[in-house]
Protein backbone atom coordinates (compact mmCIF):
# COMPACT_ATOMS: atom_id res chain seq x y z
CA UNK A 1 0.00 0.00 0.00
CA UNK A 2 2.53 2.33 0.67
CA UNK A 3 4.61 1.50 -2.30
CA UNK A 4 1.46 2.30 -4.81
CA UNK A 5 0.85 5.55 -2.43
CA UNK A 6 4.36 6.20 -3.72
CA UNK A 7 4.08 5.30 -7.22
CA UNK A 8 1.13 7.42 -7.47
CA UNK A 9 2.60 10.49 -5.60
CA UNK A 10 5.40 10.20 -8.50
CA UNK A 11 3.67 9.67 -11.33
CA UNK A 12 1.68 13.21 -9.71
CA UNK A 13 4.75 15.14 -9.14
CA UNK A 14 5.98 14.42 -12.84
CA UNK A 15 2.69 15.20 -13.92
CA UNK A 16 3.40 18.89 -12.43
CA UNK A 17 7.22 19.20 -12.97
CA UNK A 18 5.75 18.83 -16.74
CA UNK A 19 7.82 21.91 -17.34
CA UNK A 20 10.87 21.01 -16.43
CA UNK A 21 11.52 18.05 -18.61
CA UNK A 22 14.41 16.19 -16.73
CA UNK A 23 12.79 16.74 -13.75
CA UNK A 24 9.24 15.03 -14.75
CA UNK A 25 11.55 12.32 -16.78
CA UNK A 26 13.64 11.22 -13.37
CA UNK A 27 10.71 11.20 -10.86
CA UNK A 28 8.77 8.95 -13.63
CA UNK A 29 12.19 6.92 -14.32
CA UNK A 30 12.09 6.55 -10.26
CA UNK A 31 8.66 5.65 -10.65
CA UNK A 32 9.07 2.68 -13.75
CA UNK A 33 11.89 1.30 -11.28
CA UNK A 34 9.54 0.98 -8.32
CA UNK A 35 7.03 -0.91 -10.71
CA UNK A 36 9.87 -3.36 -11.99
CA UNK A 37 11.37 -3.84 -8.55
CA UNK A 38 7.40 -5.04 -7.68
CA UNK A 39 7.62 -7.31 -10.65
CA UNK A 40 4.91 -4.95 -12.25
CA UNK A 41 4.45 -3.85 -16.25
CA UNK A 42 3.74 -0.36 -17.05
CA UNK A 43 -0.17 -0.58 -18.03
CA UNK A 44 -1.17 0.70 -21.45
CA UNK A 45 -2.13 4.25 -20.11
CA UNK A 46 0.90 4.78 -18.75
CA UNK A 47 2.51 3.42 -21.65
CA UNK A 48 0.79 6.30 -23.18
CA UNK A 49 1.59 8.74 -20.66
CA UNK A 50 5.38 8.59 -20.84
CA UNK A 51 8.32 6.93 -22.02
CA UNK A 52 9.26 3.27 -20.36
CA UNK A 53 13.07 4.19 -20.62
CA UNK A 54 14.01 7.51 -19.86
CA UNK A 55 10.58 8.97 -18.23
CA UNK A 56 10.14 11.97 -20.65
CA UNK A 57 6.39 12.98 -21.16
CA UNK A 58 4.55 12.28 -24.27
CA UNK A 59 4.53 15.49 -25.40
CA UNK A 60 4.59 16.49 -29.37
CA UNK A 61 8.01 18.00 -29.25
CA UNK A 62 9.48 14.96 -27.58
CA UNK A 63 7.36 12.32 -28.89
CA UNK A 64 6.61 10.61 -32.70
CA UNK A 65 3.32 9.18 -32.94
CA UNK A 66 3.05 6.54 -36.11
CA UNK A 67 -0.46 4.89 -36.58
CA UNK A 68 -0.11 1.72 -38.35
CA UNK A 69 -3.16 0.92 -40.93
CA UNK A 70 -4.03 -2.58 -42.00
CA UNK A 71 -3.24 -3.60 -45.57
CA UNK A 72 -6.53 -4.20 -47.34
CA UNK A 73 -6.47 -7.25 -49.19
CA UNK A 74 -9.42 -7.65 -50.10
CA UNK A 75 -12.85 -5.10 -51.29
CA UNK A 76 -14.84 -8.09 -49.25
CA UNK A 77 -13.20 -8.52 -46.62
CA UNK A 78 -12.28 -4.45 -46.18
CA UNK A 79 -12.79 -3.32 -42.26
CA UNK A 80 -13.40 -0.05 -41.16
CA UNK A 81 -10.92 2.46 -42.98
CA UNK A 82 -9.93 4.82 -39.60
CA UNK A 83 -8.84 1.17 -37.61
CA UNK A 84 -5.16 1.09 -37.17
CA UNK A 85 -3.47 -2.22 -36.26
CA UNK A 86 -0.58 -0.54 -33.78
CA UNK A 87 0.06 2.33 -32.70
CA UNK A 88 4.14 3.47 -32.54
CA UNK A 89 5.50 5.75 -29.50
CA UNK A 90 8.93 6.80 -30.76
CA UNK A 91 10.53 8.66 -28.06
CA UNK A 92 12.72 11.75 -29.38
CA UNK A 93 14.96 12.14 -26.35
CA UNK A 94 16.20 8.36 -25.82
CA UNK A 95 14.93 6.66 -28.93
CA UNK A 96 13.38 3.93 -27.81
CA UNK A 97 9.86 2.93 -29.73
CA UNK A 98 7.26 1.67 -27.80
CA UNK A 99 4.41 -0.41 -30.42
CA UNK A 100 0.86 -0.72 -28.92
CA UNK A 101 -1.68 -2.76 -30.48
CA UNK A 102 -5.19 -2.41 -30.62
CA UNK A 103 -7.51 -4.48 -29.60
CA UNK A 104 -9.85 -6.06 -31.88
CA UNK A 105 -13.16 -6.83 -31.54
CA UNK A 106 -14.11 -10.28 -31.85
CA UNK A 107 -17.31 -11.90 -31.89
CA UNK A 108 -18.09 -13.93 -29.00
CA UNK A 109 -17.49 -17.62 -29.31
CA UNK A 110 -21.31 -19.00 -29.45
CA UNK A 111 -21.58 -16.54 -32.00
CA UNK A 112 -18.73 -18.04 -34.17
CA UNK A 113 -19.74 -21.31 -33.60
CA UNK A 114 -23.27 -21.08 -34.76
CA UNK A 115 -22.10 -19.02 -37.93
CA UNK A 116 -19.80 -21.69 -38.36
CA UNK A 117 -23.02 -24.46 -38.08
CA UNK A 118 -24.79 -22.54 -40.43
CA UNK A 119 -22.57 -22.38 -43.29
CA UNK A 120 -22.23 -26.18 -43.02
CA UNK A 121 -25.58 -27.04 -43.49
CA UNK A 122 -25.76 -25.59 -47.05
CA UNK A 123 -28.31 -23.62 -48.53
CA UNK A 124 -30.26 -21.62 -46.36
CA UNK A 125 -33.50 -19.51 -46.85
CA UNK A 126 -33.80 -15.92 -46.38
CA UNK A 127 -36.62 -14.17 -44.81
CA UNK A 128 -37.57 -13.43 -48.81
CA UNK A 129 -37.53 -17.27 -49.46
CA UNK A 130 -34.13 -16.43 -51.50
CA UNK A 131 -31.18 -19.05 -51.46
CA UNK A 132 -27.86 -18.52 -50.47
CA UNK A 133 -24.87 -19.75 -51.58
CA UNK A 134 -23.20 -21.49 -48.47
CA UNK A 135 -19.30 -20.90 -48.95
CA UNK A 136 -19.26 -22.11 -52.35
CA UNK A 137 -16.05 -20.29 -53.17
CA UNK A 138 -14.42 -20.83 -49.97
CA UNK A 139 -14.87 -24.56 -50.02
CA UNK A 140 -13.10 -24.38 -53.52
CA UNK A 141 -10.31 -22.20 -52.55
CA UNK A 142 -9.52 -24.92 -49.63
CA UNK A 143 -9.99 -27.50 -52.10
CA UNK A 144 -7.43 -26.18 -54.21
CA UNK A 145 -4.44 -25.24 -51.11
CA UNK A 146 -5.08 -28.59 -50.22
CA UNK A 147 -4.08 -29.82 -53.20
CA UNK A 148 -1.02 -27.59 -53.33
CA UNK A 149 -0.11 -28.95 -49.88
CA UNK A 150 -0.48 -32.37 -51.22
CA UNK A 151 1.59 -32.00 -54.72
CA UNK A 152 4.08 -30.01 -52.63
CA UNK A 153 4.61 -33.06 -49.99
CA UNK A 154 4.48 -35.89 -52.79
CA UNK A 155 7.63 -33.64 -54.21
CA UNK A 156 9.07 -33.44 -51.23
CA UNK A 157 9.16 -37.12 -50.81
CA UNK A 158 10.57 -37.90 -54.45
CA UNK A 159 13.15 -35.71 -53.83
CA UNK A 160 14.04 -37.49 -50.75
CA UNK A 161 13.55 -40.70 -52.06
CA UNK A 162 16.06 -39.04 -55.22
CA UNK A 163 18.49 -38.01 -52.91
CA UNK A 164 19.08 -41.39 -50.75
CA UNK A 165 18.96 -43.47 -54.26
CA UNK A 166 21.89 -40.81 -55.27
CA UNK A 167 23.93 -41.34 -51.45
CA UNK A 168 23.55 -45.45 -52.06
CA UNK A 169 25.26 -45.68 -54.50
CA UNK A 170 28.64 -47.79 -54.49
CA UNK A 171 32.00 -45.50 -54.17
CA UNK A 172 35.37 -46.44 -54.66
CA UNK A 173 36.60 -48.12 -51.69
CA UNK A 174 40.08 -49.10 -50.72
CA UNK A 175 39.46 -52.67 -51.40
CA UNK A 176 38.92 -51.59 -55.04
CA UNK A 177 42.23 -50.29 -55.69
CA UNK A 178 43.66 -53.49 -54.28
CA UNK A 179 42.86 -55.81 -56.71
Amino acid sequence: MAIDARQEFLNRAADALAASPSTSSHLLALHTQLLHENSKALNTKQKKEYCGACGSLRKPQWTRVTDIKPKRIKASSASTPSASVATVYKCLRCRKRTVLGSKKKTAPKSLRHAAAKASTKGPTLDTKGETQAATDPTKSVDNQNSKKRAKARKQGGLQALLASKKSAQPSLDLFDFLQ
